[in-house]
Parts: C-alpha cells; sequence; structure tokens
C-alpha cells in the first residue's frame, strides 16, 4: 500500500515532462556588423488558454524591433511586451490561443560589434513550469564571393554567393503538346466507337432483313 502515492507521484512527474512547454529558435548563424536579421522562438506544448511567457537575452547594444506574436488570444494588442534596458532582454506575456505559439522579431547588430560570437539566452514559463533556449550569432565580415550566403547577402547583392534557383521542370503533357495529344487520342476513341455502332447497326439490319425474306 506503501508504494501506491509513491506510483502517483511518479505518474504526475512524468505526465508534467510530457506536456511541458518545448522551444526552438530560428536565426542566421553568422551576420557582418551593421545588419539586422530576423529571429523566431517557436513554442510547441503550450497550454491553451493560459499564461505564457517568454523573455529573450539579446547581446548588449542590439536593437530588437518590429515584434510579432502567432498563436496568442486577442492578437498583437493584447500581448504585454517588455524591455528591460539593463540587460538588453525583451520579453512577451499573452494567453495562448493554440498549443503552438511563435514570437518573430528583428535585431540589429551595431555597425562597430567585434567579430567574435554573442549569445541569446531565451527563458520561458506557463503552468507546467519552465524551460530554456540558448544560441549564438557570429559576427564576421560578409564577403562575396566565398560561396556562402549569409548576412544581407541575396540574389541581387551576390549572385556568386546566392545563385537563384532554377525554375522547376515543365509538367510533361501539361503545355499545349499535351492538350493536343489528349485531344487527338479522345477523337480517335470517338472514331472507333461510331464505326464500332455502325457496324454493329448494319449486322443488326441485315439480319432482320434475312428473317423477313427467310417468312
Amino acid at each position: 500500500m506503501r508504494k501506491l502515492p509513491l506510483l502517483v507521484l511518479l505518474m504526475l512527474v512524468l505526465s508534467t515532462s510530457v506536456y511541458a512547454a518545448s522551444v526552438s529558435r530560428s536565426m542566421e548563424p553568422r551576420v557582418g556588423a551593421g545588419d539586422k536579421f530576423t529571429v523566431t522562438l517557436t513554442a510547441a506544448g503550450v497550454p491553451v488558454g493560459e499564461l505564457f511567457t517568454i523573455e529573450d537575452d539579446v547581446p548588449d547594444g542590439w536593437l530588437v524591433s518590429n515584434w510579432q506574436v502567432s498563436g496568442a488570444e486577442g492578437g498583437r494588442e493584447a500581448v504585454k511586451y517588455r524591455f528591460v534596458a539593463a540587460d538588453n532582454r525583451a520579453g512577451w506575456s499573452f494567453t495562448a490561443s493554440a498549443s503552438t505559439v511563435a514570437v518573430t522579431y528583428d535585431v540589429r547588430v551595431p555597425a562597430d560589434a567585434a567579430r567574435q560570437s554573442y549569445n541569446f539566452d531565451a527563458v520561458y514559463f506557463d503552468s507546467s513550469g519552465q524551460g530554456r533556449s540558448q544560441a549564438s550569432v557570429a559576427v564576421r565580415d560578409i564577403t562575396c564571393g566565398d560561396s556562402i550566403c549569409e548576412g544581407s547577402e541575396n540574389s541581387d547583392t551576390c549572385l556568386q554567393d546566392c545563385p537563384v534557383a532554377p525554375p522547376p521542370a515543365p509538367v510533361r503533357g501539361a503545355g499545349a503538346e499535351g492538350r493536343a495529344a489528349g485531344l487527338g487520342a479522345g477523337t480517335i476513341v470517338l472514331i472507333v466507337v461510331v464505326i464500332a455502332l455502325a457496324a454493329g447497326y448494319f449486322i443488326y439490319t441485315s439480319m432482320k432483313k434475312k428473317q423477313v425474306k427467310g417468312k
């Protein structure tokens, strides 16, 4: 009998770990000094209808702007946003309208940023507990011609590093030739059907005439 409370406690702990939210981060791994890039924090397993809070420590001197939240009840207007200048930390609190929510914001790298790695540190809270998501980004000199499409490079500014993807190959038979081929096959089938009907009618009428003469 003493094992029962322990078993119940173990099940509660396991259920909490199963349903606890998890956060993944998407951002550029390398940027140049003065670049602006986008950070996306996606949380899965968030309790719907409950308060969810996430805060992200950004490197000192890096400017956060243009934030958006998806999966929040009431939209952006209902999100409580705060920024702690002393820690350069941005935070968002809102009631989740879906089990998967996302916070997206832009961050500007200072023009005089040293060429090194910088850390981002996010913490998040909900009714199931709290968690953490850390990542780093390297500030380096972005050079066109090094075969790496990164930072502010794109197909307009550096085609050599960011080539344009070739257009998808046309689907065979989907163009004018395919339509013409389809029409020809349909016409042939129609002709065969007409000939078969005509032959059948001819045979039928011939047999009827023979029957009449036999009488």
